[in-house]
């Protein structure tokens, strides 16, 4: 989409690929009374494309830095306007925001330019993917924490909800409702334009489009009291989606000055610090201080050179990103929210962050290994 268009094998456009028999001579003279015959047309080998290791370290990165944001929201929640705690809960969402906008960014480029879909088969496996760990935590959420709070939730209740919308104690799981529908328009566009007629995606396409309206009015007729309906993307997230892809894709050729990206963050974190602590907590998703914040961290990390052992290990952690994203609530309820003082010296507060922080990512991290090498990786993501 971005760069060049290039024929796909399966595509009805692309040349036809003839082979010579092993039984057909290759070489030697040609018989005197017969002419010379063209070589016949082969179709041009692809040219398989460079994996974007500057990708899996963005991944890797934003799916940190929601831990980050998610722990700090914790200790605004839990602390005193003002106090100690407050302050560092507010430094940590400083640095924070961009990275949920960068899934939306980094799901653009892999629809549009990193890696098209091929055919309607294809596009159906990317929404499997995300669905059905979508549901499967869901479920776990909502049982998991009904054994430490029964009180808080309502299992029957907050089961039928998950079908709608993400709320607690799966609250992290919002930008599915909206990666989902955005994937399968995008991608269903995409297979339209390579020529191919995926119709039954752009049924269900056409159906989400239309589900703000009949979704509410079906709850209402069946006398639901559900009333949420979060299936669905706003512009800011077409907008990171579209603009993203396009910034990661020419990312090696947008080359500004390194002091310049580090200042863009530093005044945009600045910005987010002065808007949540002072305007309004939490900032919008659609801020264009945001958009400084992710702006900067995709160019820096496409200037960064990897060894090939630094290599490795991001690649081995961005197919683990998600799962840790997935399960790191838990470890979030249990670190700050049950065993975090709040009311610690402020060099306590610093250390206990980190260490939380830093226990939180590794067994989050270490559980989405686990199940991976069980293959469950379709189910838990």
């Amino acid at each position: 989409m971005f760069g060049s268009r290039r024929l796909d094998d399966e595509s009805p456009a692309a040349p036809t690929r003839v082979d010579l028999s092993p039984a057909e001579p290759t070489a030697g003279p040609a018989p005197a009374d017969k002419p010379t015959a063209a070589p016949a047309p082969t179709a041009r080998p692809k040219t398989p494309k460079a994996h974007r290791h500057d990708v899996d370290v963005m991944r890797v990165l934003a799916g940190l830095t929601v831990m980050i944001g998610h722990s700090g929201g914790v200790l605004i929640g839990g602390s005193d306007e003002g106090s100690d705690a407050w302050w560092l809960g507010h430094l940590a969402e400083a640095v924070n925001p961009w990275a949920v906008p960068m899934f939306f960014m980094i799901a653009g480029w892999a629809v549009l330019a990193g890696a098209p879909p091929r055919t309607e088969a294809k596009m159906w496996d990317r929404i499997v993917r995300h669905v059905v760990p979508l549901a499967a935590w869901s479920v776990i959420f909502v049982l998991g924490f009904n054994l430490f709070d029964t009180d808080e939730v309502d299992v029957r209740h907050d089961l039928v909800r998950s079908l709608l919308e993400a709320g607690r104690p799966a609250f992290h799981l919002w930008y599915l409702y909206a990666y989902i529908p955005l994937i399968l328009v995008f991608g269903t566009l995409i297979l339209f334009w390579k020529g191919q007629r995926p119709w039954k995606l752009a049924t269900l396409a056409i159906v989400l489009a239309g589900s703000t309206v009949w979704a509410p009015f079906a709850l209402e007729i069946i006398g639901s009291d559900q009333d949420a309906w979060k299936w669905g993307f706003a512009t800011y997230q077409v907008v990171y989606f579209t603009v993203g892809a396009f910034v990661i894709h020419h990312a090696h050729e947008l080359r500004p000055p390194i002091w310049m990206l580090c200042v863009l963050f530093a005044v945009s974190a600045l910005g987010v610090l002065w808007w949540e602590s002072r305007r309004s907590y939490p900032i919008e998703n659609a801020n264009p201080l945001i958009v400084g914040l992710a702006v900067s961290v995709i160019l820096l990390v496409s200037r960064i050179r990897l060894s090939e052992r630094a290599k490795k290990v991001f690649t081995t952690m961005a197919t683990a990103s998600f799962g840790a994203f997935l399960v790191h609530v838990f470890f979030l309820e249990l670190f700050f929210e049950r065993l975090f003082d709040v009311d610690a010296t402020p060099i306590l507060l610093v250390v206990q962050y980190f260490g939380f922080l830093a226990l939180m990512a590794a067994l989050s991290y270490a559980l989405s290994f686990a199940w991976g090498k069980l293959h469950l990786s379709r189910i838990l993501g």
